[in-house]
């Protein structure tokens, strides 16, 4: 679903009124600018009160370049923080230790709701929160697995409908036990188990269901850095397929005459979302030199040579997995972001602010927790993304509360309202104040 700028640009415009508590730097362009004579791009990031020159570590940087970009001359303390193994800590130390000092009116960790933040966070280490929960990790393999396993099964044994299903089941699953472990939550220890092995398992699983994580990375880890920001979250670069209208009549007089139906076909293009996902993984491994990204290219291989083989002579059942996965995954990531608030890049607020704005839970106890891959606990996950998914049911009383003291709404809805919000967020028709209106 690639970015209309056209669009893109006005977004905010619509997107209600956001809380900023104090100014932030403009912060860097999402894209590379070229200099004259092949110089690196100067690039200065904001971390704990101090002016950090990351222009030569930028190639090398693990999140990539763009993280960088988009925090040039912008506080990214917070994002540092939630982000970041103890080996990450020791080398930013040693890359801030003759650094200047950062612009004052640039904190924005050092504020009111920012410090008491970090004290939250502090708490939820103590009380356990961000230990491991190796038996959750072990029951979620199996649920992600073993359907699989089982539909392979039931496809060469006259049950290819059931068997399709199954498999589509594993490869929805796949996709958020994937993302546990490279937001490195599963395994905790040293920097081999936090990073290594949590890398292993989600690289192995990443393959099975045929994504290239390298795609998936760059992709979301900068949505959880920059949630809803205009012309920086990819995620919400939904143009022009689905343009998210918010109230606003000049958006709405800008849609051409199939974009006026789009509240109407939202819902049955979720279908086709694992078709896009799996054209756009691939769409990035050829974008880059093929000495860098051999790796994921012999794991696509490997994924398509088996789904050859599991669907041999039954490939109008593929079709149907595909659909279905593409259905059960698109609706549920769709339901927690993109009907909220599209802010701009200099909004000056802290982490917490950002994501009582930008994000929405879905409602439904442990089972729905557990079949949306605790997806649906999405303000604790983006307050705290290397925190075990097992953990995140206990950590969101201390949100709830947090958000009540410091006056956030904490935005949440079932599934199916989830699902008319960004229909409401979609209409042209939606008259004006309902679509702001609808239940947090």
């Amino acid at each position: 679903l690639t970015a209309n700028r056209t669009f893109a640009a006005s977004l905010f415009v619509c997107a209600g009124p956001y809380h900023a508590t104090r100014t932030m730097g403009k912060g860097g362009n999402a894209n590379p600018r070229e200099l004259k004579g092949g110089k690196a791009e100067q690039l200065t990031v904001y971390l704990y009160g101090k002016a950090v020159d990351v222009s030569k570590f930028a190639k090398l940087h693990p999140g990539g370049a763009k993280a960088l970009r988009i925090f040039n001359n912008r506080d990214a303390t917070e994002q540092f923080e939630m982000y970041h193994s103890p080996a990450a800590h020791k080398m930013m130390r040693a890359m801030s230790k003759s650094a200047p000092e950062a612009p004052r009116e640039s904190e924005v960790a050092t504020s009111v709701v920012g410090t008491d933040f970090a004290k939250l966070t502090q708490t939820l280490h103590d009380v356990g929160c961000f230990d491991p929960h190796y038996p959750d990790e072990a029951f979620k393999l199996g649920l992600t697995l073993l359907p699989g396993f089982l539909g392979f099964y039931l496809l060469q044994s006259g049950m290819p409908a059931l068997g399709s299903f199954l498999i589509a089941f594993s490869y929805y699953m796949s996709g958020w036990t994937s993302h546990d472990y490279l937001h490195h939550g599963c395994l905790k220890g040293g920097q081999k188990q936090l990073v290594h092995w949590n890398n292993a398992v989600g690289y192995a699983i990443g393959a099975w269901q045929g994504y290239a994580v390298g795609w998936w990375r760059a992709r979301h880890n900068t949505h959880h850095l920059v949630t809803n920001e205009e012309g920086n979250d990819p995620d919400i670069m939904t143009a022009p397929v689905l343009i998210f209208v918010r109230n606003s009549p000049v958006i709405a007089a800008a849609l051409n005459a199939a974009q006026r139906w789009q509240q109407y076909y939202y819902v049955p293009a979720m279908s086709l979302m694992d078709m896009y996902w799996r054209f756009e993984s691939m769409q990035y491994l050829a974008a880059r030199p093929f000495n860098k990204v051999w790796a994921s290219w012999a794991l696509l291989a490997l994924h398509y040579s088996f789904v050859g083989y599991m669907f041999h002579g039954q490939y109008q059942w593929l079709l149907l997995t595909m659909l279905v996965r593409g259905f059960l995954t698109g609706i549920v990531v769709f339901s927690t972001h993109y009907g909220e608030e599209v802010i701009p890049g200099d909004h000056g607020m802290t982490l917490v602010e950002q994501t009582a704005l930008t994000s929405r839970n879905i409602t439904g106890g442990y089972l729905v927790n557990l079949l949306t891959g605790y997806i649906s606990l999405q303000t604790e996950h983006h307050l705290w993304p290397m925190m075990p998914t097992a953990r995140l049911e206990a950590a969101q009383p201390y949100a709830r509360a947090f958000f009540k003291k410091h006056g956030f709404v904490y935005r949440e809805s079932n599934l199916v309202e989830c699902v008319k919000y960004n229909i409401a967020a979609l209409d042209i028709r939606t008259r004006n104040g309902e679509w702001a209106e609808m239940p947090h």
